[in-house]
């Protein structure tokens, strides 16, 4: 800002005459105090004062010209001369400031050489963290990308002496916008092994660091021994054949699977030893801990869509593996086409409900729908039982367009003389167009390879509800398991007679190892062929006396041998159900224990430390720490009945 007493006249006569500018301003310039050299030249900042005196306000004006340091003139000058418009006055802190001595310029230091980024990482180790969880799982965030590829592949490790399971880690940043994939592997062993074999977060770090270096091992990319499909096999029949009237009780064993005239005994064979094999991979001690999880690696490696689905889907969908396998019969055989709208099915031994849930999702044919399911711990002791687990849904209970029936003695057991007529009474002014029967159940008191003779009665009972409860044109859904007696053949043999077509399909989704496959028949015929079948089916039924399939699991077949073999059509098409869905369970079992035996021996070419114990702090509270089935619940098999895991194979 311009002090008020400055003379704008005076500045414009300055403008006009440059030189007289000039001189004054060097004039003004010398007598401008200076602070920063308060100690040098105070007398002669005095004298130049009064030689040149200079006005009050210009003491007070900014002089940023002069902060700038030139280093053009470092002496100072003793005659003001005048300073051409292009150029810069030297400052007088330079003019008076003794010359700076020059100081010597040092030799450079010679350049570290910088080790490429590989080799910098190849001597830090693999594993960056481990972050374990008490559920039986941990994260490993690895700096090695080839360990990270290859423990992907090779999908299972034992680590302390545990079998766990490995899979590529995704970890989601903070941002829901931004995911970035954090290279990582999720180690999983079950929160029901860590309770009885912990695995250490040392040993989960020291394993990953201990394949550094290693060559990757051959053989981690499965070959399957087929290709997953869908498989369905037509069955059909020339004409009636007399039904027997002498049905009593008899004996299930081996011989009656063995004289099979529908498959050669040494396929028969071939299928029991494949699963005898496994049965050994079972029953085979540690070490490894929890080597099933090698069998399950196995079999999701060779066929990974066969029972993919499990809890996960169950707790998105709603819906349990069962619920796929219906959803692809009605795919593949188109089960659903010439269902009328708001019309009922009958839904059979389904507990806990995915099929009547899968049904009942049809909103465009509004279904109403019965269940009726074997209660949970009801009936008398011996009695097969069925589990909390298989109750019915729910959102069941809850559906104004479903309703659950449980017969006469309110158990809901098919077999017991009294509950199949009650369930038929009540059904008696409904058009049921569908009943499915996803019933099978597995027990301990089961002989090995005896599931189809055990579960006679109860495809008998169910085929019998379908005749007695369908209207014409109705359609039936059954599953199944092998299907190599004279028993079993003859109920198929008057399916044929019953419906207007009949086909076995094994979806995609069963078990490739399993038995399980399904009866799925259509154009149910009320005539008066189907009533004499329907009134043998209810005297054989009624032989049974309503005993629980453990006491009484056969019964003499409703056609004899002999009756069956004269119709070459229903023969033909017996015998390439049956062979061929034997020897591919033979192929499957034999491969899946050949994979699991492969795996095993891999992972423990590559474990550091195979002994559970060996890490473990000697405490004599441990061992008392480890469930016991007094204390945590025995085991308990899967299905309808007590439980047991042989059965999935039978």
């Amino acid at each position: 800002m311009i002090p008020p007493d400055l003379n704008y006249l005076e500045m414009d006569a300055q403008k006009q005459h440059p030189e007289a500018q000039q001189g004054l301003t060097a004039s003004m310039i010398k007598q401008l105090p200076r602070p920063l050299f308060a100690g040098h030249g105070k007398q002669e900042s005095k004298c130049n004062a009064a030689a040149n005196p200079m006005p009050d306000f210009l003491t007070r004006v900014p002089r940023p010209l002069f902060a700038r340091k030139h280093k053009e003139d470092p002496q100072p000058s003793t005659e003001i001369a005048p300073v051409p418009k292009s150029t810069h006055v030297a400052s007088e802190a330079e003019a008076i400031l003794p010359a700076t001595p020059q100081q010597p310029v040092l030799p450079a230091a010679p350049e570290q050489p910088t080790l490429p980024a590989a080799t910098q990482q190849q001597d830090l180790p693999a594993v960056i963290s481990v972050r374990k969880s008490k559920k039986g799982c941990a994260v490993v965030l690895l700096r090695d990308l080839d360990i990270l590829e290859r423990c992907v592949l090779q999908r299972v490790a034992i680590i302390d002496g545990v079998c766990v399971e490995m899979s590529r880690h995704t970890k989601k940043s903070r941002s829901e916008e931004d995911v970035q994939p954090t290279p990582g592997i999720f180690v999983a062993w079950g929160i029901r092994v860590e309770r009885r074999i912990p695995v250490s977060e040392e040993g989960i770090e020291e394993y990953f660091n201990s394949l550094a270096g290693k060559p990757c091992p051959e053989g981690l990319v499965a070959s399957p021994p087929f290709q997953e499909s869908h498989m369905s096999f037509p069955l059909s029949s020339d004409a009636f054949a007399p039904l027997s009237w002498s049905i009593c009780s008899t004996d299930a064993n081996k011989e009656e699977i063995l004289s099979s005239g529908y498959c050669q005994p040494d396929l028969i064979k071939a299928s029991w030893a494949a699963k005898d094999r496994l049965d050994a991979l079972w029953e085979k001690p540690p070490p490894p801990m929890a080597r099933s999880l090698m069998t399950r690696i196995a079999r999701a490696q060779l066929f990974p869509r066969s029972g993919t689905t499990g809890k996960g889907d169950m707790e998105e969908t709603g819906e349990n593996r069962a619920g796929d396998k219906l959803a692809e019969l009605v795919s593949v055989t188109d089960l659903l086409d010439d269902i009328p709208a708001g019309s009922a099915f009958l839904d059979l031994c389904g507990g806990p409900g995915a099929w009547s849930q899968h049904l009942l999702s049809k909103r465009d044919l509004s279904l109403r729908g019965f269940g009726f399911t074997l209660k949970a711990n009801a009936g008398e002791a011996g009695d097969w039982k069925a589990q909390e687990k298989d109750e019915w849904y729910e959102d069941l209970y809850q559906h104004s367009n479903w309703t659950a029936l449980w017969g006469a003695d309110g158990t809901g057991d098919l077999l017991k003389l009294g509950n199949l007529e009650h369930l038929v009474k009540k059904l008696a002014k409904e058009q049921v167009l569908l009943c499915v029967a996803d019933g099978g159940f597995s027990d301990d008191g089961i002989p090995q390879n005896l599931l189809e003779l055990y579960f006679y009665r109860l495809f008998l009972a169910e085929l019998l509800t379908a005749v007695s409860c369908l209207s014409p044109g109705g359609k039936f859904v059954c599953k199944l398991y092998s299907s190599f007696s004279d028993a079993t053949a003859g109920l198929l043999f008057l399916t044929t007679r019953l419906f207007e077509s009949v086909e076995i399909v094994k979806p995609i989704s069963s078990k490739a190892t399993g038995p399980e496959r399904y009866l799925v028949a259509a154009g149910f015929r009320d005539d008066a062929e189907s009533s004499a079948i329907q009134g043998a089916l209810s005297r054989a039924h009624a032989a049974g006396r309503g005993a629980s399939p453990l006491v009484t699991p056969l019964l003499t077949p409703l056609l004899l041998r002999e009756c069956l073999a004269q119709d070459q059509r229903f023969t033909a098409s017996m015998k390439a159900m049956v062979t061929a869905f034997c020897e591919r369970q033979t192929i499957a079992l034999n491969a899946v224990v050949d994979r699991a035996d492969f795996l095993e021996d891999m992972a423990m070419e590559s474990a550091v430390c195979i002994d559970p114990w060996s890490r473990r702090p000697p405490s004599p509270k441990f061992h008392e720490s480890l469930p016991t089935p007094a204390r945590s619940g025995a085991w308990k098999g899967k299905g309808k009945g007590k439980g047991g895991w042989r059965h999935r194979y039978q």
